[in-house]
């Protein structure tokens, strides 16, 4: 059966947008449903369980000292707490709730695009019917959107792209209507989800320009109107900038205003990351269609230059070694072809051309310490099924006329169960992280991470081993061995030796650490105190392990899991009044903890 002679029915069902809205969430219920006890990761600790912006209630003053260029999204946390506090249910409902809702902004904005000038006439019907609907349902589908929905913290990334999407299908639908007032209030939405978008992350400055290629592409001829909006993206761009410089203290036209807020690590220079996002950006494409090697935390080699480092090759033998240079010239070839598309297939242009767009931010010349992470790809990946949708509709029949919708189904049902088998994998901490190391041997975070779960685990052992590989050897000038690890892989070993009774070991450990606290963040060092109390009390050292405990709180008061031990020592030894106070604020904060309500409970009673 053809895309171009489905029963008649089936156009009806999918002209009503109530249908299609059913239809994407209930493919987003099944594929995300039974992802809502995964737990927190990586970022996820930093950004909501331990910061006290969140917890503390702390208003929308402290949210913008914190992340002011990402309010909307830390306030949306912020919110989830009140709720929910740290159940990871409540988080993870509102992310599905915010990828569900992308997919109805996809579905807007390409039941707007099939509309425009330079689409609508060369598309069937029945074409404009599947296109928009298809594109939605790829997009929630696609294995690769995973970590910007199940990774609590990236809902940063779904979220601004909510907000991207939408402005640009408000642009798209005041180009379209005819009424002045509708017009002006396309206008407003589009301008009002544009500074949403900016607020919740900064990879959506690219924004004005994704509107002006909007007009360019689907609406030729329009020259008074393409000045208008080239004069709107360029003040938009002019005024994303002001904004920028202005939350970081820095003159918006000077030279040091370029350099430092167009770079997030000063260990990568610009030619260097650009270089590597060359390769990055191929993966990244090799992932879009293939998503077997896809994981959390990817080990990426940096690609020093443009031309091969072998000083032994002449200069065209450096040129032809060298893998950033092709793979850019790859990158050109691809525009290029999106330039030939531009009036023969707007569709396909369009695509091609906002993925770079889209990537422009984080893949370019500014460094991010981490040079590739897959959340990033949420946003850009709308080109490139846009592109392929439009492929599956027009061309797939020409080729497969009795069997393309049957094809298109089994596509979909595919994406679809490979994004729930791999979501089942992030519901396992265990699995996720002996899958990433696989994929990853030389990554030392994420063997770290695979030890922290399985000491929580009860695998002290095991994890163990894990952190061994998590060491950075190396050869002394005298010939000798040494190793070096990281403070979480020295906390995570502390741990696992604690769990095993191999006390002498964490203690030195422990004692190593805090000899130098200036290398300790006042965090980690509140963590290596709180364990250094832990092994204290197991050995009977109550007052010992006490002042750890309140050295502890001394260097970091938000540290709950200081509370809560000093509070267990304080009623082990007939302190309740104080050890309640210290509950009531540990409840305060994390309603949920049943140890410490039990405890309070205890302490009530036998107070009374």
């Amino acid at each position: 059966m053809s895309l171009n002679s489905e029963p008649n029915f089936i156009i009806f069902l999918l002209k009503k947008w109530y249908i299609q809205t059913l239809l994407l969430a209930s493919v987003v219920a099944l594929t995300y449903g039974h992802t809502l006890d995964v737990p927190f990761y990586l970022d996820d600790f930093s950004s909501i369980e331990e910061n006290p912006v969140i917890y503390n209630s702390s208003g929308l003053l402290a949210l913008w000292q914190f992340a002011p260029l990402r309010i909307i999204g830390y306030l949306s946390f912020a919110l989830n707490y009140q709720v929910h506090q740290f159940q990871v249910a409540g988080y993870h409902l509102v992310n599905i709730i915010i990828h569900f809702l992308v997919g109805i902004a996809v579905l807007g904005l390409l039941r707007g695009l099939v509309r425009t000038p330079a689409v609508n006439s060369g598309l069937s019907e029945s074409t404009k019917q599947w296109l928009p609907i298809l594109t939605a349902l790829i997009f929630v589908l696609h294995p690769l959107q995973i970590q910007a929905v199940t990774y609590i913290v990236q809902r940063l990334a779904s979220l601004s792209a909510l907000f991207y999407i939408a402005s640009m299908a408000s642009f798209i639908q005041a180009r379209l209507t005819n009424q002045t007032v509708s017009r002006f209030l396309w206008i407003l939405a589009c301008i009002l989800l544009a500074l949403l978008a900016f607020f919740t992350k900064q990879n959506t400055a690219t924004l004005p320009l994704a509107l002006l290629l909007l007009e360019l592409i689907f609406f030729p001829g329009h020259r008074r109107r393409l000045m208008v909006v080239t004069v709107m993206s360029g003040a938009g761009l002019a005024l994303i900038w002001f904004i920028l410089a202005v939350v970081f203290h820095h003159n918006p036209f000077s030279l040091e205003a370029m350099q430092a807020l167009t770079r997030e690590t000063e260990e990568i220079t610009r030619t260097t990351y650009f270089a590597t996002q060359m390769s990055v950006l191929w993966t990244y494409i090799k992932l879009f269609f293939w998503s077997s090697s896809s994981h959390i935390d990817y080990d990426y080699p940096l690609t020093e230059a443009f031309l091969s480092t072998n000083q032994n090759y002449h200069l065209i033998a450096r040129l032809l070694d060298s893998s950033a240079l092709w793979a850019f010239i790859g990158h050109l070839i691809v525009l290029g072809f999106a330039g030939y598309s531009l009036r023969r297939w707007p569709l396909v242009a369009f695509g091609i051309f906002f993925y770079y767009l889209a990537h422009m931010i984080e893949s370019s010349f500014i460094p991010i310490r981490d040079v590739i992470f897959e959340h990033r790809t949420y946003l850009p990946n709308l080109g490139l099924i846009v592109a392929s949708s439009w492929l599956l509709v027009v061309y797939l029949p020409r080729g497969f006329s009795h069997n393309s919708l049957i094809i298109i189904i089994m596509l979909l049902s595919t994406l679809g169960t490979v994004t729930w088998l791999r979501n089942q994998m992030w519901r396992d901490p265990i699995a996720l992280w002996q899958h990433n190391v696989e994929q990853s041997p030389n990554k030392t975070r994420g063997w770290v991470i695979l030890g922290k779960h399985l000491i929580q685990a009860g695998r002290s052992e095991e994890a163990i081993e894990a952190l061994e590989q998590a060491k950075t050897k190396k050869v002394n000038p005298d010939g000798t061995e040494s190793s070096t690890m990281s403070t979480e892989a020295a906390l995570n070993f502390v741990v696992a030796y604690k769990r095993l009774h191999r006390y002498d070991e964490a203690l030195q450990l422990i004692n190593g650490a805090l000899s130098h606290p200036e290398q300790l963040r006042p965090f980690d060092q509140a963590k290596f105190l709180i364990n250094q109390g832990n092994i204290l009390f197991e050995l009977d050292h109550s007052q010992a392990a006490e002042n750890a405990y309140r050295q502890a709180l001394q260097i970091y008061p938000q540290n709950l899991n200081a509370r809560i031990n000093l509070g267990t020592i304080l009623a082990a030894t007939g302190r309740y009044d104080e050890a309640i106070t210290l509950y009531q604020g540990v409840l305060a904060i994390d309603p949920s903890n049943t140890y410490v309500r039990n405890n309070l409970e205890k302490l009530k009673k036998l107070r009374q």
